[in-house]
């Protein structure tokens, strides 16, 4: 065998190499990109309370039927994961959460700063459906919660920045009988050093109220507000006048404060 032979049988087994080298990676990348979502969430210890009856898809696309949170039903949890934002140390998902009476959409990034960001949050929920989450309450409620958040976002040290408008319609407590409220609006606006301020106001019904909301970083929630029914001599007026007298405007100051967080 001459030297031209020997060049001819080493060029060959690299072009073969090369090929084998290429297919290997192409099979990897088809494994990750098909990664079941079941294989993963197998693996993956998940909150107390949080279940689910099947799952479906890929870990890059996948849905989670029957989910299921402290008794509460979510129904339907779908996601999109972008691979691209892996890249840039980021986790980023479109969410979506379905059932027949609510749905939440919004677009999720977790950053390596350990800072949790949503944008174009929507959702509208039947607060009936979260009863379980208040159990041990002196009252229950009935009404419809929506709201449009376009950026907002919370940080592993405490600081959370909420901006939007929720929404409050056909509000009611029950203790024991039903007191309708009416329909309500706040408006929240992220301020300074992780700290969020809303502004509460009514948009018709029988409860006048306005006033104002807190939120500080080290899990302080104030609320400030006046109330008046619009019904005089209701049970709903009678119901305000536990909380203090009248001031020169005919409404009663209403000061709470207490800790979410220590």
């Amino acid at each position: 065998m001459d030297i031209s032979d020997i060049r001819s049988y080493v060029s060959f087994n690299k072009k073969q190499f090369k090929y084998l080298v290429i297919t290997f990676f192409l099979y990897l990348l088809f494994l990750i990109v098909n990664l079941p979502a079941s294989i993963v969430l197998s693996s993956v210890t998940l909150p107390a309370n949080l279940s689910y009856s099947t799952v479906s898809g890929s870990v890059w696309s996948g849905k989670l039927q029957q989910v299921r949170y402290r008794g509460v039903s979510l129904g339907t949890v779908n996601w999109e994961l972008s691979p691209f934002n892996l890249l840039l140390a980021e986790l980023s998902s479109d969410i979506s959460v379905v059932n027949n009476k609510q749905f939440l959409n919004t677009e999720l990034t977790i950053s390596y700063s350990g800072k949790i960001e949503l944008q174009e949050t929507r959702f509208s929920v039947d607060l009936s459906l979260l009863q379980p989450l208040t159990y041990g309450m002196p009252f229950s409620y009935d009404g419809k919660a929506s709201g449009y958040f376009p950026v907002s976002y919370f940080h592993k040290n405490n600081h959370i920045g909420l901006n939007g408008k929720l929404s409050l319609s056909s509000l009611a407590m029950i203790s024991p009988q039903q007191q309708v409220l009416g329909n309500f609006a706040i408006n929240f606006r992220a301020e300074n050093e992780g700290a969020t301020s809303g502004k509460i106001k009514d948009t018709g019904g029988p409860l006048n109220i306005s006033g104002q909301l807190s939120l500080k970083k080290n899990g302080l929630f104030t609320v400030s507000a006046k109330l008046a029914s619009r019904e005089a001599g209701s049970s709903l007026e009678q119901a305000i006048a536990f909380l203090g007298a009248k001031d020169s405007s005919g409404r009663v100051q209403l000061n709470s404060s207490f800790k979410l967080w220590r």
